[in-house]
């Protein structure tokens, strides 16, 4: 075994993913670890809260050899179209075995539910359920008569397991066993979940807010040049310096020691999300755009495109989900919807994204471990110019590489410091080489 992925989405990075990476890396010294991460968008449906761009250097600081972007066409997609993008990049990248976090490691009962998974009993009774008005996991959890579909990761193994014996069934798999719980929301333990770490960097903003009311800066962009503000700067820097500190103190339990000061000066810098920018764009958006032009968008059926526009005359994004939300339509399938309107992904790009692989794998981030890997011949190109990418491309990837584009620059607009909003960042990256 030469190579292990990983499919994942580092939303921020933690002391679990590192566990699992450093687990391989005892299990298997000589395998280069691969990661296949969202880009900046995740599977929740909405933008991942740091720029994969530091999500990658904190992936390589934190134990991996090599990070590729999972094209947003498949990282903002449902369970299956996500799991099944992934292992179809696994493929063409002749990545040997897949390791997976799961709620249970052992692969012979995960094997045997995802063969079952495909076969025609199961899938009647899928329809069934989801004809009485069933979301697809509620539908799936009963047709499979298993609870196993209850969590998170477990699902998400699932889905990568039903798509490896189809499109690549030789691939090896290494279950590790998660020991947190995916969504707790307060800090219990050293491997806390990505919910509960997303939840202390919000509540941190309310401090940076304290701290400046317009924009979070550290000092080095602050001006000291004149005489006429230093008791002004000297009275902002020692609360910066106060508040990176309880940043750090925050953070070092629950992230590695290699990121925590990479970390904090991002969170205080103001280059992370702030979701309500985000979600106002979505409401914004839902009120101009007519159920006409709804019905379009992905995952837009039903009907639902009337219920939509109807609640978005609410006041806040909140009250819209929560007025449109059912058994049927879940939140993370609603906020799936709001993304794919945001960045105007249609059902017959969905469509083709379901029916094609990715059609480029782009390099984010390597080591030393990792350089000899990049010279390989791929069954995709492997990108590490973005503005000559679509010269490499067929026409769905060159469109693959315009919503990978545009996630970014949306993604931008939404961080809370203005001066971070910079559009086409993608085309100013180069991989970040850390040695």
């Amino acid at each position: 075994m030469k190579t292990i992925g990983i499919i994942c989405e580092y939303n921020p990075f933690h002391n679990g993913h590192a566990h699992q990476l450093h687990t391989l890396a005892q299990e298997h010294p000589e395998a280069l670890r691969i990661c296949i991460m969202s880009g900046s968008f995740v599977q929740r449906g909405e933008p991942a809260i740091f720029s994969k761009f530091d999500r990658a250097r904190w992936a390589i600081l934190g134990g991996a050899d090599i990070v590729i972007e999972l094209p947003t066409l498949y990282s903002l997609g449902s369970a299956q179209l996500f799991g099944t993008g992934a292992i179809r990049m696994v493929k063409a990248l002749h990545i040997d075995a897949l390791s997976f976090g799961s709620e249970t490691a052992d692969l012979d009962t995960l094997v045997d539910i995802a063969k079952r998974m495909d076969c025609e009993s199961t899938q009647t009774v899928l329809r069934t359920y989801i004809n009485e008005g069933m979301s697809y996991g509620s539908a799936f959890r009963k047709a499979l008569n298993t609870e196993m579909l209850n969590t998170p990761n477990a699902l998400l193994g699932l889905e990568y397991i039903r798509a490896g014996l189809t499109y690549y069934p030789s691939l090896k798999y290494i279950p590790i066993l998660r020991t947190s719980d995916h969504h707790e929301t307060t800090i219990t333990k050293n491997l806390p979940s990505g919910t509960a770490l997303r939840k202390l960097i919000s509540d941190i903003d309310t401090d940076n807010n304290n701290c400046n009311k317009n924009s979070i800066y550290t000092s080095t962009d602050i001006d000291t040049t004149t005489s006429t503000n230093s008791t002004a700067t000297a009275t902002t820097l020692t609360k910066l310096n106060a508040l990176n500190s309880k940043i750090k103190l925050q953070l070092q339990s629950i992230v590695p020691k290699t990121i925590a000061d990479d970390m904090t000066n991002i969170i205080s810098n103001g280059a992370y999300v702030n979701y309500n920018r985000y979600y106002d764009m979505v409401h914004t958006l839902s009120r101009r755009t007519s159920t006409k032009e709804l019905e379009s968008f992905g995952e837009f059926s039903e009907g639902i495109e009337h219920l939509w526009s109807k609640a978005a005359q609410q006041p806040t994004w909140d009250l819209v989900m929560k007025q449109i939300k059912s058994k049927r339509y879940t939140y993370a399938r609603l906020q799936r919807m709001g993304a794919y309107l945001t960045l105007g992904i249609q059902k017959d790009l969905l469509q083709s994204a379901i029916q094609e692989s990715p059609q480029y794998a782009r390099l984010l981030a390597f080591n030393d471990r990792g350089r000899q890997w990049l010279r390989n011949d791929f069954e995709i190109p492997l990108i590490q110019k973005w503005a000559k990418a679509p010269n490499e491309l067929n026409t769905l990837g060159q469109t693959m590489h315009q919503i990978d584009t545009l996630a970014t620059d949306i993604q931008a607009l939404c961080l809370h410091n203005e001066v971070k909003r910079m559009g086409h960042m993608d085309y100013t990256y180069t991989p970040q080489y850390i040695k």
